[in-house]
């Protein structure tokens, strides 16, 4: 199958592509100008391949959570390109990209973190086996580090820029030993290998992004 992915929903923006089995990918943090870097991204890799976007079965893309700009990028630009390739769309999960990236080689329980401003973190913990898509032990939140749940685990690695952040106040609420895997961001290679092991495809009209942070604003609107 061949494959491109996206990812706008942290400072990263990055790009990756699989074609034949060939990769090509570009990674880069930027404060800003995800919208100005991803097309030449793109276009970069699929020179590099020599491939025409024509070519693609499927464009998978990180759906959240992150940024809320981010996300909204990530999502628009996959959804215009699927659609004028008539393609369907791989949504998946920035942190269940993490966890695969830090853990798809030898398994094991993945707690990760990214930084979410305003004092919390995007959160989610992940059991990671090899050659299967990571399975969610911990729902994915946003909340203040502080109120992360326990885990009931002698260790888990660690990813994420939430734990840089806040490594103490983390670290006491996971309440077992972190072992940092090194990885900071979500990378669109992670997510295209998601897609080629079989994450779930959509229709690019049915495709949403996912913000945690809009799920709690309503929630709280709710109770009010």
């Amino acid at each position: 199958m061949n494959v491109l992915a996206i990812d706008t929903a942290t400072e990263a923006c990055s790009v990756a592509a699989s074609i034949g089995g060939v990769w090509a990918e570009r990674f880069v943090e930027l404060g800003r100008g995800h919208t100005d870097a991803l097309m030449p991204m793109i276009h970069a890799v699929m020179a590099e391949l020599e491939a025409d976007l024509g070519v693609l079965d499927c464009i998978a893309v990180g759906r959240g959570p992150g940024a809320f700009t981010g996300v909204r990028i990530g999502v628009a630009c996959v959804q215009g390109l699927a659609h004028g390739l008539n393609v369907p769309v791989v949504p998946v999960s920035n942190l269940a990209a993490m966890a695969w990236e830090a853990a798809s080689k030898q398994g094991a329980w993945v707690a990760v973190a990214i930084d979410a401003r305003a004092g919390g973190v995007y959160f989610g913990a992940y059991a990671v086996t090899p050659s299967a898509l990571p399975e969610c032990v911990v729902a994915e939140r946003v909340c203040p580090p502080d109120a992360v749940p326990a885990l009931d685990q002698r260790s888990v690695l660690t990813a994420g820029t939430g734990w840089s952040r806040h490594p103490e106040v983390l670290g006491a609420a996971v309440g077992c030993e972190q072992v940092d895997s090194g990885v900071r961001l979500p990378s669109a290679r992670a997510i295209a290998e998601l897609a080629l092991l079989g994450a779930a495809q959509l229709p690019a009209s049915e495709l949403e992004p996912v913000y945690l942070r809009d799920q709690v604003v309503h929630s709280s609107a709710r109770k009010a």
